[in-house]
């Protein structure tokens, strides 16, 4: 009987958007140029276009977000080439090759190593910036700053595999229950801790066996009344940050 009153409510607040005044975020999404990563024979290359931005993933995007009250909009999609340092086919070799594990055992992250690529002057500390990027390691499919305000997602990944076989180009969407993942609910969840959400306990119960945005024990684009909660709090410290130095 809980799981069920708490589908309806969940079923009613995505449709009234739980009748919270609607919170609107600015997004400046970065499609990179000019990375090319080869992994187990597979050449990869950002193959998101910026219609394909403005339409498909925006609004999957905001569906998922729906029933928080928080919709994203497109502040500028940018086609940005990337910088040219002596060491960037090296840059390319040390991301394609990035595990999972890496970071925790000091091997850096593929954010710092992709970031350095990056134009200084494309950025907008104002707001949030997401950047796609062909690929960022085995089994990994996005990063994010814990409510910051950069981004860093792959267009192609062997997550679906669990690293067993070649990246794949990623679905721009999927429909529920979620299966193998896509690029729009990977965007969902990154921005997810963009707003200061973390990952829940993989062996907790979810009410009503409702699939997580933030992972958990069942995946899938659930929020949490306390997640919700939480992420429209940051929000709101994301919008009064504008005009403030900084974002990470």
């Amino acid at each position: 009987m809980r799981g069920f009153l708490f589908w309806m409510i969940l079923l009613i607040g995505g449709v009234r958007g739980w009748g919270l005044e609607e919170i609107v975020l600015p997004v400046r999404f970065h499609l990179t140029q000019g990375a090319s990563l080869t992994v187990k024979g597979v050449k990869m290359e950002v193959w998101v276009k910026p219609e394909d931005v403005r339409t498909v993933l925006l609004a999957e995007i905001n569906r998922i977000w729906k029933p928080a009250g928080i919709r994203f909009e497109v502040e500028k999609v940018i086609e940005e080439p990337l910088l040219s340092p002596a060491n960037r086919e090296k840059i390319f070799e040390q991301i394609a090759g990035f595990q999972r594990g890496d970071a925790e055992g000091g091997g850096g992250s593929p954010f710092a190593l992709a970031g350095s690529l990056f134009r200084p002057e494309e950025v907008n500390p104002q707001v949030i910036n997401v950047y796609f990027f062909p690929y960022i390691g085995q089994t990994l499919q996005g990063v994010a700053t814990l409510g910051g305000r950069r981004v860093l997602v792959g267009v192609w990944s062997d997550k679906a595999s669990h690293g067993k076989r070649a990246p794949e180009k990623t679905l721009l969407t999927e429909g529920e229950p979620m299966v193998r993942g896509s690029l729009g609910r990977t965007l969902g969840h990154e921005l997810g801790h963009a707003l200061t959400l973390v990952h829940p306990p993989k062996e907790g119960v979810e009410e009503g066996g409702m699939g997580r945005l933030m992972g958990g024990g069942k995946q899938g684009y659930g929020l949490t009344a306390g997640e919700i909660e939480q992420a429209r709090r940051s929000a709101i410290e994301h919008l009064r940050g504008r005009g403030k130095p900084g974002g990470n």
